[in-house]
């Protein structure tokens, strides 16, 4: 008898851990296809940018590898994004939103001559450019506007904070 119970005890337990076990796969297979990447959950980004531009209060300020205040701006913008998302959010910007952005808010916007890699629950899409606000409308949502080609997508991914972000601005004058 007493062989039996072990015997149900073990299946029972061999049961429970396969459940967990595809109940994880099935998790990460949902993730990976919404995202269209299996490696979704990893945060760490590699983008490396071809310029920055910072809009400050009417001013326009055009950053490439090896001027002043690139790099900090570039390790600023890595160090943020390899936090993550907090969450989606629905924010899309209107044609005169996006010109408020360029001229009158503090605003960065960074480009990427290949399409970078953004690892996230969701499909970021194709992204060569980004739009971060810093000031102004929308600001205090944290809000990462994903584009190509000119265009920025609706449906912005807000970060977990953009605190590295805005103190580089600080410290350069702009901000």
């Amino acid at each position: 008898m007493n062989r039996w119970i072990k015997n149900d005890r073990t299946n029972t337990i061999q049961l429970l851990a396969l459940i967990v076990g595809l109940v994880i796969l099935a998790y990460w297979a949902t993730f990976s296809l919404t995202a269209r990447d299996p490696l979704w959950f990893a945060t760490e980004f590699e983008g490396q940018p071809s310029r920055i531009i910072v809009y400050h209060t009417g001013q326009r300020t055009e950053l490439r590898p090896g001027q002043a205040g690139f790099e900090e701006l570039t390790g600023a913008v890595q160090a943020t994004l390899d936090q993550g998302f907090a969450r989606l959010t629905s924010l899309g910007l209107s044609e005169q939103s996006l010109q408020d952005a360029y001229t009158q808010y503090v605003t960065l916007e960074v480009f990427f001559d290949q399409p970078v890699a953004l690892r996230s629950w969701f499909d970021p899409g194709r992204t060569t450019q980004m739009l971060f606000l810093i000031t102004g409308r929308y600001a205090e949502m944290s809000a990462v506007l994903l584009g190509d080609q000119g265009q920025y997508r609706p449906g912005a991914p807000a970060l977990k904070t953009m605190d590295l972000i805005q103190g580089s601005l600080r410290s350069l004058g702009f901000y």
